[in-house]
């Protein structure tokens, strides 16, 4: 069915004039040539001569699918083995040895090699082997071979497809494999150890007896104390040939030494290829403090690793982990962690740490002392208390220390913050959660939150607090609001009893200790209410807005009023206004009286697009929005989308489009994925003022990714981020093939031989085929490029093996249709093996006048159909059968109409192009 528009816009001329493509990507500039109606001709000599050429290549075709079939089918199992299945694919590449194995392969085939010289030579002569035409041979040109036992003639050494070994043949079955001799190094037969030469030369691998290990230092090695182990773990690889024992050096390393601080030496024996994990175990000692890495190696290679590392001085380490700020009055825990790093002096060591507090250092007193024991290595966590009080806001110094044991005295200490009354009332925040729109004389009332910012600060029985609230700068109300450490908020209604003087708005300032909230509810007063009836939207620029209003007097007395119109023009923006009176009128009113005023208001080029219309008195306003529309044309983008289609592979983009602007007027609308990119829609579009139009392209999926859409006018530019997203991950790479792709497997149209009574006769059906082939594949030449017709050897040569290829899918139905003797699935099959669908495209003028229209039909090899017709008002016309392919696009432009083309899969039935004034229609008629 049909996918959507595809990308691009036809431009339709006059005939015999030039097309200009604005599909991106596309051709930019082609000439297409023909008269209203027809199909461009050539000269009938031309096409002549290429009919008669083309019947010979169909014949040739024919029998070349034949033999092809013929071929397959008699393919043996075995074909693995025989001469058939030789390869030249390693042309050009190195002979070497494996190192998994013992084999012989070429580099691409090898896999992992041995890391010194890995190829094999000459034993003599040096001489590298090498691969051409499939053969193995030396650099300097000698063939390389095995001398059978029963002959004097060498059987060569060559590639073979699916097998990753060298193969020895006699040229017609491969008869063995190489492998290096792992005592010699010499390369002979994996089965019958014959020798392979060349040019009287031995062959043979000379690093068959070199070992290379590489140590990687892969885990442990942590920080320790001196007089404890330093342990850790290192992977030693074989990367070379040989089977080996060699002594691995682990040396601790002091950056400002020249030789190292001590050597730990293990013996390890790895065959080829082989790893092994080492743990090295090294027990420091005094001094060793200074080391700052250790380093691996093996003896007799190059291979190194390295890595930083800590040994601490033999020494006690104390430190504060956690204080976490107290309001006055609670206790302030502090943790410390005391560490013992190393073992001297040597066994278990007891300390005594004291905690002491004051304002600042210096100035501490001692609160607590405690007695701990710590092994070597070992640490403990104690936790030390202080109950503040009044007076040590805003913080307190705390500090911890040993003063016994046989190491030197350690402290660490901290300054700790302790919440006072200030800094819990800087915590406090005041809000105005609600109000009420009371009518004067009615209560106003007020809802207040309390909230305290960090809840861990409070202490476990919270903390009470006045809040006031302020009307007009007068104290009305006052809550206690409580906060604590499970709830750290509350509410409170605040009440204020309004009265005649409070319309139409009063100023409300809710205020706790620490923080405060305004606001300016209104009041319905008694006085001059105002009712806004109309306003004249949507206005043009410099054009007069006018706006009528209702003024009543519900108050107890005669009044006069100055009654306002006001304008804000900065609505549109955000955080901004821009209120100023643009006219006003006094009212004189009885009571219960009421009138009718008209305010007018001239607009300009700062009030584009909106602005708030108020009419205000007193004691009262109402409020509108009016749409100013700019007095030039405008073309604004209102809404986007995208969409995906993973199927198809396609995206659709699309586009509201809406002239804002008070005249007519012609725009280019640019689609673009990222800003940066060339368009990949461009469309003209005619609207007049205030009239929307959507625009939709579909075109080919880009790389899987994210990508902005951006739309583009003379006016606007509109970017939305992100806004597609192509991800093809969610193919099913198993999915089976259509039954449009799979030849059938019973239907061989060899069996239309097999009985003379099942349809027609073999070589009528052959004779017949062979014509309409000959015909079909002349006239799509023709039609595909009248311009080169008849076309060069080279072009019909590629032009009959596409053919070959249809026509060998395409045959095995068509015999079918013969032996089941249906006349219409005969046609069918028939019209299919020729490139035919069964449908038939369609053209149909509904406009209201003559017109000429360009149709194009092409699938992906071909153009089908490039027609310039002119057609009378209702006038139909057959442009013959659709193309028999899974996927094909129609396309049709008019030179005042936006041209529209639709990509079509998998339809059955006719294919439609209609022509009407809104646009050109193309669908599937099934």
């Amino acid at each position: 069915m049909a996918t959507g528009p595809i990308r691009g816009t036809w431009q339709l001329v006059a005939p015999a004039a030039t097309v200009l493509s604005r599909r991106p990507g596309g051709i930019a500039n082609s000439s297409v040539r023909s008269s209203p109606g027809q199909w461009t001709r050539q000269r009938p000599v031309r096409l002549a001569i290429a009919l008669v050429a083309l019947v010979v290549v169909a014949v040739g075709t024919v029998g070349l699918v034949g033999a092809v079939g013929a071929s397959t089918a008699a393919a043996s199992p075995d074909a693995v083995s025989s001469v058939s299945s030789l390869s030249d694919d390693d042309d050009g590449e190195s002979v070497v040895v494996r190192l998994e194995d013992d084999h012989v392969v070429t580099e691409s085939n090898a896999g992992t090699v041995p890391e010194s010289f890995h190829y094999v030579t000459t034993n003599e002569s040096d001489d590298k082997l090498v691969v051409e035409d499939g053969v193995v041979e030396t650099e300097s040109g000698h063939d390389v071979g095995v001398v059978p036992n029963d002959s004097d003639t060498p059987n060569p050494v060559r590639t073979v497809t699916g097998d990753p070994n060298l193969v020895v043949t006699d040229g017609s079955v491969v008869n063995d494999t190489l492998v290096v001799d792992e005592d010699t190094g010499i390369v002979q037969t994996a089965e019958g150890n014959t020798t392979v030469e060349a040019n009287g030369e031995s062959i043979r691998y000379t690093e068959y007896d070199t070992a290379t290990f590489d140590p990687e230092i892969v885990s442990g090695f942590e920080p320790v104390g001196e007089g404890l182990n330093l342990t850790g773990e290192v992977e030693v690889t074989n990367r070379d040939w040989a089977s080996a024992d060699k002594n691995v050096t682990l040396e601790i390393v002091d950056d400002a030494e020249a030789d190292p601080l001590d050597t730990v030496v293990e013996n390890v024996s790895l065959d080829r290829g082989e790893s092994t994990t080492q743990t090295f175990d090294y027990g420091t000692v005094a001094g060793d403090y200074s080391a700052d890495e250790i380093s691996v190696w093996a003896v007799g290679d190059h291979h190194q690793d390295n890595r930083p590392i800590t040994i601490h001085q033999a020494e006690t380490a104390i430190e504060i982990v956690e204080a976490d700020p107290r309001a006055e009055g609670d206790e302030l825990e502090i943790d410390v962690e005391i560490d013992r790093f190393g073992d001297y002096p040597r066994g278990q060591q007891d300390f005594v740490v004291e905690f002491r507090v004051g304002p600042e250092s210096g100035e501490t007193e001692h609160v607590e002392s405690k007695s701990i024991t710590l092994d070597p290595g070992g640490e403990a966590v104690e936790t030390f208390v202080y109950e503040t009080e009044e007076g040590d806001s805003p913080s307190v110094y705390v500090e911890v220390l040993t003063i016994e044991g046989d190491t030197p005295a350690e402290s660490d200490s901290e300054t700790v913050p302790v919440i006072g009354e200030r800094l819990h009332e800087q915590r406090l925040e005041t809000t105005i959660n609600d109000r009420n729109w009371p009518d004067e004389g009615e209560e106003l009332v007020i809802e207040g939150l309390l909230e305290y910012t960090e809840p861990e600060l409070l202490s476990q029985n919270g903390r009470e607090y006045d809040v006031d609230m302020f009307v007009d700068g007068d104290l009305e109300d006052t809550r206690a609001m409580r906060v604590d450490p499970d709830e750290p908020f509350d509410t409170a209604d605040f009440v204020y009893q309004t009265d005649s003087d409070d319309p139409p708005r009063v100023d409300v300032r809710l205020e706790s200790p620490g923080d405060a909230d305004t606001a300016q509810p209104r009041i319905n007063g008694s006085g001059f209410l105002v009712d806004l009836q109309e306003v004249s939207t949507p206005v043009n620029e410099s054009e007069t807005l006018t706006a009528i209003a209702s003024i009543r007097n519900t108050g107890d007395t005669f009044d006069e009023q100055d009654v306002r119109l006001r304008i804000d023009n900065g609505i549109t923006a955000a955080n901004r206004t821009s209120r100023n009176v643009e006219d006003n009128a006094t009212v004189a009113l009885d009571t219960g009286e009421g009138t009718t005023e008209r305010f007018t208001y001239e607009t300009d080029g700062d009030d584009v697009p909106e602005i708030e219309v108020a009419v205000v008195s007193e004691d009262d306003e109402d409020t509108a929005i009016a749409t100013v529309r700019d007095s030039a044309p405008r073309f604004e983008v209102q809404e986007t989308n995208t969409e995906y289609d993973d199927a198809a592979e396609t995206v659709t983009l699309s586009a509201a489009i809406n002239n804002t602007g008070t005249e007519p007027d012609e725009q280019y609308v640019e689609f673009l994925l990222d800003d940066d990119a060339e368009p990949v829609h461009v469309d003209r579009v005619a609207l007049e003022p205030w009239e929307s139009r959507t625009l939709t392209s579909t075109i080919d999926a880009p790389d899987d990714g994210a990508y902005d859409f951006s739309v583009v006018t003379d006016n606007v530019s509109e970017r939305e981020p992100s806004a597609l997203t192509v991800d093809r991950t969610g193919d099913d790479p198993d999915e089976p093939p259509s039954d449009d792709d799979t030849e059938p497997e019973d239907d061989d149209p060899s069996d239309a031989t097999e009985d003379p009574d099942d349809g027609l006769p073999w070589y009528l059906v052959v004779l017949g085929m062979l014509g309409v082939l000959a015909s079909v594949l002349v006239l799509l030449v023709y039609r595909n490029d009248p311009e080169n017709f008849p076309p060069d050897a080279s072009t019909l040569s590629t032009q009959a093996r596409r053919a070959a290829e249809r026509a060998k899918l395409k045959a095995a139905t068509l015999a079918a249709a013969i032996r089941s003797g249906d006349p219409d699935a005969i046609v069918a099959a028939l019209k299919g093996l020729i490139g035919l669908g069964t449908g038939v495209l369609v053209v149909q003028n509904e406009l209201p006048r003559e017109t000429i229209v360009r149709v194009r039909c092409q699938t992906a090899d071909d153009t089908v159909v490039l027609e310039d017709l002119e057609l009378a008002p209702d006038e139909r016309r057959d442009l013959g059968s659709l193309p028999d392919a899974d996927q094909f696009k129609v396309g049709a432009g008019v030179e005042d109409i936006t041209a529209h083309e639709e990509v079509f899969q998998g339809i059955t039935g006719d294919v439609g192009v209609v022509l009407r004034a809104e646009g050109i229609l193309i669908a599937n008629l099934n």
